[in-house]
């Protein structure tokens, strides 16, 4: 597992011993596709490297293999494309003396050097190469440095090794830190693994036949990674995955960037964890809890994630190590007794004993911002860890729940009593479990004392009456879940107090590997506000809500707060408090980016309603009147006095093509002309536009995208619907269709006025919201059942 010159030239020397030294030009361990023919040992190995290259363009560019060992990879670039120039790079010199004599071509050339302090000049590279080499680097970040030096702007970075699973977020996320774009990232531990097991031992014999002393066939077997070698095993096991990543430098890159101390401290202790790992001696990655990574009490966040009924930590192997994790976040996660590593354990049938173990784990870092994460039955275990630390003052941030029905609905369907034959048939009409494992009576009785143990956990268990959690939640669902319905998920609101969001993907109950970047990248988007709350001043720049029953007013499409300044004064002597929401980009924050996703502008949103008194009463003309509906779908019904909808098309409609944020500036200006709205002394100023413009277009993008879930739970709700008569936008009878989503308190009004007539109404709308808002049940049941036309 060392890279050092000593061994290299030991082996060097070996080669030659046994008569294969010119056969013997690659060193890495091939790729070889499961269940096709077996390639020949130096096959696969050509195969590795051009599966690393990929559609790269090679042709015309300067090529530099840093690790070039014996030349193989270096010679290939010539011989199936068409570079300027190739040079191989290596530490060892009876390499690199091996590769001068073995390769004579005037395009290619080699020569001694250390991989963290190459010789090439800044910017004279166009393709850089790195091949089971970086494992031996000590100072790893000083050689990506050193690669973002060397590389040119538009350069790539091909790069492929060993990795222990738990330190594959920290090495994608510095790569990025530092500046480079991953454009490709693949775990081809299994390729690596089938061309393994293709190489017998007569290489290993033949080479100690060789020697009368030197390298121990232990030491050759780890080398080559043979079948029962401590490095195959390791992989085998997934202590050690194999990664290739493509890598790209921006042409507009400047300097390197910096990466934190914690991190660079991690990677400097990437050898030594590597080293444990491959012995079995790694705490991360040995047995216990936590499997695939722990927590860490210098983490921003840790992670908690928790299985399916029978499933184990593995199901969330490739969690949290691509590129959008932060990089002080950890995703831990659990494994449950019964299982995998713990196999020889028995399983716990009663959630308290359950959740007092597994609390056991996560308290020392409770006292740090963290979360949960739970598919199926581990929604119910996280559910009442969530209730376990909330009783301690110490609540996660976030509960992230996939595919389970609530708590409170039992299990009525009961399969943990079943004898074997029709437990298996009862598990295999379920899904989820692989055929492999249902087709071997053996493997089936191994894993079906977890599973008896998990039926029995979930029949067991009906969630007790408490007070709701005061933490936001994440629903997921999948459209096609036959074991839960919507109705199921829906459910769930009522066990929290806080924001509570669906999310709907198509697939069926095992959804959890087919949508992993989405499941992931939603559930950074929704923690990322839960870790650094809003900040209240800059959302209301005219005031935050100071008290129960205030009116949150949200702007149409590349409006801004002050949109709503005329109405704060009239309002005040109405006896409203009236405060207008300041989206990111808008108006006083201008300097800021938009928000282009919809989800990410909710996420937001909802923690700052969280912050003020409640119930309040959402209000919004156009765009803001989508995000007023949506956001108050996900917050808890007693923090809603209302919602009031203004000229805005209802959500079962979608925005008719073209859409406005596909076109071209200049046809965009003229929808603006023909649209009105926008300040004459905007549309007069060409400058102005041209500042106004990619705000708009941001607006449109979040609106005209929208698409009403049909698989999500839609409350309905006390709505106050506004419409302009002679709206060309959203006609009234397009308006009308709003009454589908108000419930008995709702009202309708149409006025004179087009697209815009909100503004022209003040007066009349002011009383009219003041009655609404202050009457009672027997008021609000006798809202208007026609439209109520207001002159």
């Amino acid at each position: 597992m060392t890279a050092s010159d000593d061994i290299y030239r030991e082996l060097g020397t070996l080669l030659e011993q046994a008569g294969i030294a010119e056969h013997a030009l690659f060193l890495n361990w091939g790729y070889q596709e499961p269940g096709t023919l077996p390639l020949t040992p130096g096959e696969s190995q050509r195969q590795l490297v051009l599966q690393l290259v990929g559609d790269t363009p090679v042709n015309g560019r300067q090529v530099l293999d840093v690790g070039c060992g014996r030349g193989g990879a270096a010679a290939l670039m010539l011989e199936c494309f068409k570079p300027t120039s190739v040079t191989g790079i290596d530490l060892s010199s009876g390499n690199i003396a091996f590769c001068r004599q073995r390769y004579r071509h005037p395009r290619l050339r080699f020569r001694v050097a250390d991989a963290c302090l190459l010789p090439q000049a800044d910017a004279s590279v166009d393709l850089l190469l790195n091949i089971e080499s970086s494992g031996a680097y000590q100072q790893l970040s000083d050689f990506w440095r050193e690669v973002w030096r060397v590389l040119k702007p538009g350069g790539d970075f091909l790069y492929a090794d060993l990795f222990t699973a738990e330190s594959l977020n920290d090495v994608f996320t510095a790569l990025t830190s530092l500046g480079f774009e991953i454009t490709l990232q693949r775990s081809i531990r299994r390729e690596v693994l089938a061309a393994r097991r293709q190489n017998g031992d007569r290489l290993v014999q033949r080479l100690l036949d060789s020697q009368s002393k030197g390298l121990s066939e232990k030491t050759l077997r780890d080398y080559f990674a043979l079948p029962g070698s401590a490095v195959f095993d390791a992989m085998e096991s997934g202590r050690i995955e194999y990664y290739y990543v493509r890598l790209h430098k921006p042409h507009d890159a400047k300097s390197v960037g910096h990466l934190p101390a914690s991190l660079e401290t991690r990677l400097h202790q990437r050898v030594e964890r590597l080293a444990a790992a491959v012995k079995g001696e790694d705490k991360v990655s040995g047995t216990g809890y936590f499997p695939l990574q722990t927590p860490d009490r210098g983490a921003a966040l840790n992670l908690f994630a928790l299985p399916y009924a029978g499933g184990g930590a593995s199901i969330y192997r490739e969690w949290g190590r691509d590129a959008h994790w932060p990089a002080d976040w950890h995703f831990c996660a659990l494994q449950l007794p019964g299982r995998e590593n713990r196999i020889d354990e028995s399983g716990c049938p009663h959630m308290s004993d359950l959740v007092a173990a597994l609390a056991e784990q996560i308290a020392p870092f409770a006292h740090l911002p963290w979360a949960l994460v739970g598919c199926s039955l581990g929604c119910k275990i996280a559910y009442e860890l969530a209730h376990w630390f909330a009783a301690r003052h110490q609540p996660p941030r976030l509960l992230f729940l996939m595919a389970c029905p609530a708590p409170h609905i039992p299990i009525t369907h009961r399969l943990s009593a079943l004898d074997d034959a029709q437990f298996a048939k009862e598990i295999e009409r379920l899904g989820g479990t692989p055929e492999a494992v249902m087709r071997d009576p053996e493997m089936m009785r191994t894993v079906g004392k977890a599973l008896r143990a998990d039926c029995a956990l979930a029949e067991n268990y009906v969630a007790p009456q408490r007070l709701p959690l005061s933490i936001p939640a994440l629903l997921v669902q999948a459209e096609d879940d036959a074991l839960v319905s919507t109705e199921q998920i829906a459910a769930w609101q009522q066990h929290f107090d806080a924001p509570v969001s669906v999310k709907t993907l198509r697939g069926g109950h095992f959804f959890l590997r087919q949508h992993r970047v989405s499941l992931e990248q939603r559930l950074v988007a929704a923690l990322i506000p839960a870790l650094n709350p809003p900040k209240v001043k800059t959302w209301f720049p005219f005031g935050a809500p100071t008290k129960a029953g205030s009116v949150i007013c949200l702007h149409h499409a590349g409006g801004s707060a002050a949109s709503w300044r005329e109405w704060l004064h009239p309002a005040r002597q109405a006896g409203l408090e009236f405060c207008p929401v300041e989206l990111p980009g808008h108006g006083s924050r201008y300097a800021e980016d938009c928000i282009n996703e919809l989800e990410d502008l909710l996420d937001q949103l909802a923690i700052l309603i969280s912050q003020a008194p409640h119930p309040v009463t959402l209000m919004g003309h156009s765009l803001g009147a989508l995000i007023a509906f949506t956001l108050a779908q996900r917050l808890p019904a007693e923090w809603i006095n209302g919602v009031i909808v203004s000229a805005r098309r209802p959500p079962q409609h979608a925005t008719p093509a073209p859409w406005r944020h596909e076109m071209s500036d200049d046809a965009l200006i003229t929808e603006l002309n023909s649209l009105g709205g926008t300040p004459d002394s905007v549309m007069a100023q060409p400058e102005l536009l041209k500042l106004f413009v990619p705000i708009l277009r941001a607006d449109f993008r979040l609106t005209e995208r929208y698409l009403l879930d049909d698989y999500a739970h839609q409350r309905q709700l006390p709505l106050m619907i506004l419409g302009g008569a002679q709206d060309r936008e959203v006609p009234a009878s397009e308006l009308a269709a709003w009454r589908k989503w108000g419930n008995r308190h709702s009202e309708y009004h149409m006025m004179e006025g087009d697209h815009f007539f909100l503004h022209q109404h003040q007066a009349s709308i002011l009383p009219l919201l003041t009655r609404w808002l202050a009457g009672g049940d027997s008021d609000r049941a006798k809202a208007h059942a026609d439209a109520e036309r207001i002159d």
